[in-house]
């Protein structure tokens, strides 16, 4: 019996359930942990809210900055300030967000906006004078934005295009102030600018200096004027300005012939009309020769000639105070080049040079075929006159294949190079090619000139 009793008391225990005492409490803390969890959530979030708006509003000034910049640093002609006061036309959202446009609300949508505009409305701009157009940097207060507009100009008259007149398009929200400092645009040839953007309780400003490429002036009423380019003379060889410049020249085996041209730049349309004129020559029986026709000049050197220095000079017909002059020097040769007998690149056949050992060292130089550097140049030939050709390229093998490509090929390895020319070379046609070498380490000094021809009748 006792131990029934004791049995029945357990039970009774296991079922008698939660206070209610016991519930008021349970249900009291998991209150206090609720609210504090959704305090502590709130709070993140507020957090994270503030924060994004500050990234948000440094990201918008950087972007702008950026934006504006690109356009100052590449002003061409002028920048002006102009903090007007305007009556601007109310601006209402596009009916294309993704355009970026505002567009103007019509008369009767305006007209009761537009007259406390004229006393409220104070529009500043930024302009950049470029040569083919006009930027517009607008910043209206009234709707704390800044704009863009480009105006094409006529380049004839500077003027506005009648269709040149640019829609205004977005390029910054949160705007409270825009403030361009000119000062030192035209003495350091720098803008700088103060752009203020506020969002909410959070505030940004952002200064930056530009440094524009141009030296433009600036002020409210810029008409720039490109100063007059001076008028100078200049020389060309092979199409390379060489005014004042010494070149180098390799003598060859026939044809030493050197053309020149002229050209006078600046001023308005100057004349081209040129007088020319050579010193240099050793002897009068060497045959060479100075011949010129308007801009054009021929130096031919002859076989003989010993001289190894020529001048050309060119001078302006119309102001003889104006001339340019290249030094011709006639690099030394030396005899380092051999080869088998040349009968000339007929089809598909290879012939070799090399730089000979022997050579070398009794002209006292170190022989080392990395010291050199090869020279490889090809010209197609008609009625004897050479003209640069690009028929040639480096193979990588022995010998090219020839279906298809260049009509000539050479290969270098060690101190030989093996020129190997085409099957298919059209009929009538005729190339020289030249070969050398120069010293590394002193490019005066030169190589004798193998030449090899081609002249299929």
């Amino acid at each position: 019996m006792k131990l029934l009793r004791r049995m029945n008391k357990s039970n009774n225990r296991k079922n008698s359930g939660f206070t209610l005492v016991e519930l008021v409490i349970v249900m009291a803390i998991m209150g206090i942990l609720g609210l504090a969890v959704v305090g502590f959530i709130g709070t993140s979030t507020k957090q994270y809210k503030y924060a994004s708006k500050d990234v948000d509003l440094q990201y918008e000034a950087q972007l702008t900055m950026n934006q504006i910049g690109d356009l100052i640093i590449d002003a061409q002609k002028g920048v002006k300030y102009e903090p007007v006061t305007v009556a601007a036309p109310v601006a209402v959202a596009s009916a294309d967000p993704e355009a970026g446009y505002v567009a103007t609300a019509s008369a009767d949508e305006a007209s009761a906006d537009e007259a406390s505009a004229e006393e409220t409305s104070s529009d500043s701009k930024l302009i950049i004078c470029n040569n083919d157009c006009t930027y517009n940097i607008i910043y209206r207060p009234s709707e704390h934005k800044i704009y863009l507009r480009k105006d094409t100009l006529d380049p004839a008259t500077g003027a506005v295009k009648a269709d040149g007149q640019g829609r205004e398009s977005l390029m910054a929200e949160n705007v409270t102030g825009f403030t361009p400092d000119l000062s030192e645009a035209e003495s350091k040839n720098s803008v700088g600018l103060v752009v203020e953007f506020k969002a909410g309780d959070k505030k940004y400003t952002s200064k930056q200096n530009f440094t524009m490429r141009n030296k433009v002036p600036t002020g409210a009423d810029v008409e720039y004027v490109a100063p007059e380019e001076p008028i100078s003379v200049h020389i060309y060889y092979r199409d390379r300005d060489v005014s004042g410049q010494s070149i180098s020249y390799v003598r060859k085996d026939n044809s030493n012939v050197l053309e020149f041209t002229s050209r006078i730049l600046g001023g308005n349309n100057p004349s081209q009309d040129v007088t020319w004129s050579y010193t240099g020559k050793d002897y009068n029986w060497n045959k060479t020769e100075f011949n010129y026709s308007g801009n054009t000049a021929k130096l031919s050197i002859g076989e003989d000639e010993t001289s190894k220095q020529f001048v050309v000079t060119v001078t302006s017909t119309e102001d003889t105070s104006k001339y340019a002059s290249v030094t011709i020097n006639v690099v030394d040769t030396r005899k380092w080049m051999n080869t088998q007998e040349i009968h000339g690149l007929n089809g598909g056949n290879t012939e070799k040079t090399w730089i000979d050992q022997n050579e070398v060292e009794k002209s006292g130089i170190k022989y080392d075929v990395k010291n050199f550097e090869w020279h490889i140049e090809a010209y197609s030939v008609e009625n004897d006159k050479e003209s640069p050709s690009n028929d040639i390229e480096v193979f990588d093998g022995e010998q090219a294949n020839y279906k298809g490509g260049k009509i000539f090929t050479y290969h270098i390895k060690d101190n030989t190079l093996s020129m190997t020319s085409g099957n298919r070379i059209p009929s009538n046609n005729h190339y020289r090619i030249y070969v050398w070498v120069t010293l590394k380490s002193d490019p005066s000094i030169s190589s004798n000139v193998v030449t090899y021809t081609y002249d299929k009748k």
